[in-house]
């Protein structure tokens, strides 16, 4: 594992939650809500959320009355989550890429591109391998990632944000089988430098990835209201069971 992994460092900023507002609890509700009525898990189901950030999709979860557990790498982003924790929520400082002690699951999560970070195939095989081994028999898995081939095509290199009083100036580029995302953040006389990399992984590399550790595909969609998969679909949705 890399000693400079990007993802460290930016997950724990209090930039990121600032730049990605948008990416709030009324997007996961849809977005769960869409999920749910096309799973139909049973009340009783648990939840894996891999890579849970602050939680957002596993709170809400969580009120309908399933037992989740969240893991994400950041250690500021679980504790701003376990101020939501109690007997039927739980979370937990994890790195995917390590074999997971925990109870199976019944359903997990990865949402969000919280995939693709790492600097070697092997690395993503082996957190698949992990998330596989952590589901019960047919348990489901769904992998929420960019959809690679309409982010080349609509690239916008350059652009503006600015929130909180802190100005973002952020360029994206393809660099060999990397999106790549330059972030500068300008906080009043302070100024920042983050980077967010992520491989260029195509619908097939996914499916292909996810069928060598022991998945079977059962559907993909294109975007959170799980329409059709299409080249301008914005995501990548993969629906997989443990078989």
């Amino acid at each position: 594992m890399s000693k400079q992994e990007w993802f460290r460092s930016w997950f724990d900023s209090p930039y990121y939650p600032i730049l990605y507002r948008n990416r709030d609890f009324s997007e996961a509700r849809q977005f769960i809500d869409a999920l749910l009525s096309f799973l139909k898990p049973e009340k009783q189901a648990s939840f894996l959320d891999v890579a849970c950030g602050r939680g957002r999709h596993s709170i809400y979860l969580n009120s309908l009355g399933f037992e989740v557990t969240g893991i994400d790498i950041s250690e500021n982003s679980i504790e701003e989550a376990k101020a939501s924790a109690s007997s039927s929520l739980h979370f937990h400082v994890h790195d995917m890429r390590l074999p997971l002690e925990l109870p199976q699951f019944h359903v997990a999560l990865n949402l969000f591109t919280s995939f693709g970070y790492f600097d070697t195939w092997e690395e993503h095989i082996e957190s698949l391998q992990n998330i596989h081994n952590t589901l019960n028999p047919n348990g489901l898995f769904v992998l929420d990632y960019l959809n690679t081939s309409y982010i080349q095509k609509q690239l916008v290199h350059f652009q503006h944000d600015e929130a909180n009083g802190v100005k973002f100036t952020i360029s994206k580029s393809i660099q060999g089988q990397h999106i790549v995302k330059k972030i500068e953040v300008e906080d009043g006389a302070k100024s920042y430098e983050f980077e967010e990399r992520v491989m260029a992984f195509s619908k097939e590399d996914l499916t292909g990835m996810l069928e060598q550790v022991g998945f079977r595909i059962e559907q993909t969609f294109g975007d959170y209201q799980l329409n059709a998969m299409t080249e301008e679909a914005t995501r990548v949705i993969i629906i997989a069971r443990k078989s």
